[in-house]
């Protein structure tokens, strides 16, 4: 019996981690969110590719970079990780038959940005620059 308790812990304890993997980052970070159903497709590449090209924009931006596959995700800025399981496709509500997807989760965690192509830098800062808590965050850097 005590085994079986320690093991419905266990259990719970894993769901509560994985829950709250976007979670570490609300009101602290930005996140994009490159999903793809094939870590080989050729739209993965070109959208990390243009994303990493620009750190100084990414990090002025307080912006997390991660790819999804499947059911595990990997941060690859500001620092790669390693794949790390997870139920982020479920908790983003990303089709069974999406191929690729980007978000941009705001600092409240909502979802801001969901395109299924190659999102473009410039419209990426773009929107984020619009935003009340970035125009704020210029407001504070200028004075």
């Amino acid at each position: 019996m005590r085994n079986l308790t320690l093991l419905i812990i266990l259990i719970f304890y894993g769901m509560t981690s994985k829950a709250q993997d976007l979670q570490q980052y609300q009101w602290e970070n930005r996140i994009i969110v490159v999903y793809s159903n094939d870590t080989e497709l050729d739209l993965v590449s070109k959208q990390l590719d243009l994303l990493t090209e620009e750190p100084k924009e990414l990090s002025e931006r307080k912006l997390i970079l991660i790819q999804v596959h499947s059911n595990q995700y990997k941060t690859i800025f500001p620092e790669n990780s390693e794949w790390v399981s997870s139920y982020l496709k479920d908790k983003l509500k990303i089709s069974v038959k999406t191929e690729f997807e980007v978000f941009l989760l705001g600092l409240d965690g909502g979802i801001k940005l969901r395109q299924q192509e190659i999102v473009q830098t410039e419209k990426l800062f773009s929107l984020i620059d619009g935003m009340p808590m970035r125009k704020a965050e210029i407001r504070r850097k200028d004075q």
